[in-house]
C-alpha cells in the first residue's frame, strides 16, 4: 500500500516535469494521434503504480513523450507529417447547406452539429456560413 503511494507520487511528479518541460500539447487531446498518445502514457502511469518497475516505466513514458514532442516538431514543420499525424478539418455544413458526403465520412451526425450550433446561438441550418470539424474533434460554427 505504501509503495504504490509513493509510486504514485513519484509518477504525479514526474508527469508535471514532462507536460512542463515538453509542453501543453504533450497530453492535451488535440488528434486522434495525440489521443493514442495519451492512452499509452496512462497505461504506463498504471503499470509503474501498480507494480511494473518504476524506472523501466518512467523510461518509456519519457520516450513516449519525446516521440510525441518529436512528431509534433515534424508536424509543424512538415505538410507531408501534419497529413499524416493529424486529422484535415471537414467542412460539415456550407452556406447553409448540409454536405452528408462529408458527414457520413467524418462519422457526424446532424444531431452533432445541431448541438454544436446551438452552443453557437444558431437555431437555423441555414443561419450557418460553415460548420466545420477541427483536428481536434471539436466543430466550430460560423454564422452569416
Amino acid at each position: 500500500m505504501l509503495r504504490i503511494v509513493l509510486s504514485t507520487t513519484l509518477l504525479f511528479g514526474y508527469v508535471v516535469l514532462l507536460a512542463r518541460t515538453f509542453g501543453a500539447r504533450t497530453f492535451a487531446t488535440f488528434t486522434s494521434y495525440d489521443f493514442l498518445t495519451n492512452i499509452a502514457a496512462g497505461s504506463l502511469v498504471a503499470s509503474a503504480i501498480l507494480g511494473r518497475s518504476l524506472v523501466e516505466s518512467s523510461l518509456s513514458l519519457l520516450v513516449l513523450v519525446l516521440l510525441q514532442a518529436g512528431v509534433s516538431a515534424w508536424s509543424a514543420r512538415s505538410e507531408r507529417a501534419r497529413r499524416a499525424f493529424d486529422n484535415e478539418p471537414a467542412v460539415l455544413v456550407e452556406h447553409g447547406r448540409w454536405r452528408d458526403d462529408t458527414l457520413r465520412r467524418s462519422r457526424v451526425s446532424r444531431a452533432m452539429v445541431q448541438q454544436a450550433m446551438r452552443a453557437a446561438g444558431v437555431t437555423e441550418v441555414e443561419q450557418v456560413r460553415f460548420a466545420v470539424l477541427e483536428s481536434g474533434g471539436g466543430i466550430s460554427v460560423m454564422t452569416h
